[in-house]
């Protein structure tokens, strides 16, 4: 099998760093010089030209809409730009699709509600998507992932500068996966025999996202960040943030635990953390 990752970001180099160069292209617009592996060059908010393809393949996409879209017209130019079409096509989505369910237990059969520009967008590439790839009898598995931690993604340089935080007494539930994880699920869904499901990805740990920052905090030796009420973080927060403490749900991931990740390295979040300071050469105690 041969694959395409469409977007060489965070995740996209990762997953195809574990995988046989040989077998890999990357699809994107930009590169970095260092980048090993065979490339194609597009952009897919212009370009037309068409992805050159070597059957059999299946694709990773990990490129997010375009924030000045309407639509998420990037994986509609994507897909017409395929040359042939792939036996599988996995979708990085997001768990922001259920929007707001009251801090409650989330599987996979709750009806999407998004409340965000950024979340509707990904509504409509996953139904674009279940309907293209019905059409062209292509086997589609959604990857809805919550907040991606690991290496250089801890947010210590915000913490090292006056960052604040919800107050733990009003801090809702958090869902998070280490990239280390994210990847082995992605390279499973590129993989596994049979798979055309949607599945919710989180290592099932619900601590919240200030308690998250805190254990950075500790283990990295960085000064606690300041906690504040959900009133003054109304007042003082840009909209980005805003979203995440006016939504609020527990991701249950036993669909991706039983049918999609072998194994789950972190399912403590602590041990993520310390194993990503070192690698960004944090000096732990």
């Amino acid at each position: 099998m041969n694959f395409i990752i469409a977007g060489a970001g965070y995740t996209g180099l990762r997953v195809a760093e574990k995988l046989s160069k040989s077998d890999i292209c990357l699809v994107s617009r930009n590169f970095d010089h260092d980048i090993q592996f065979k490339i194609q060059k597009i952009n897919l908010d212009y370009d037309s030209n068409k992805i050159r393809t070597v059957d059999p393949f299946s694709v990773l996409y990990t490129i997010p809409p375009n924030k000045e879209k309407t639509l998420d017209l990037r994986l509609q130019n994507f897909t017409n730009s395929l040359n042939t079409k792939p036996v599988r096509f996995v979708y990085l989505s997001t768990s922001g699709v259920y929007g707001d369910r009251s801090g409650k237990l989330t599987d996979e059969s709750i009806e999407t509600n998004p409340q965000t520009q950024r979340a509707k967008k990904r509504v409509e590439a996953e139904l674009f998507l279940e309907k293209w790839c019905k059409k062209n009898n292509v086997r589609l598995v959604i990857l809805r992932v919550s907040g991606i931690y690991g290496p250089k993604r801890l947010g210590t340089n915000r913490l090292s500068k006056n960052f604040t935080v919800i107050s733990e007494s009003e801090a809702k539930p958090g869902n998070r996966i280490h990239i280390s994880d994210l990847v082995n699920c992605c390279i499973n869904a590129l993989r596994k025999k049979n798979l055309s499901k949607i599945y919710n990805i989180s290592d099932g740990c619900h601590n919240s996202q200030t308690w998250f920052y805190k254990s950075v905090c500790e283990y990295s030796g960085i000064n606690m960040p300041r906690e504040i009420k959900v009133s003054e973080a109304i007042r003082t927060w840009e909209e980005t943030r805003l979203s995440f403490i006016r939504e609020s749900r527990r991701l249950d991931s036993a669909r991706m635990r039983n049918e999609l990740l072998d194994e789950l390295k972190y399912s403590d979040p602590r041990n993520g953390i310390i194993d990503s300071l070192k690698e960004e050469k944090f000096s732990i105690d």
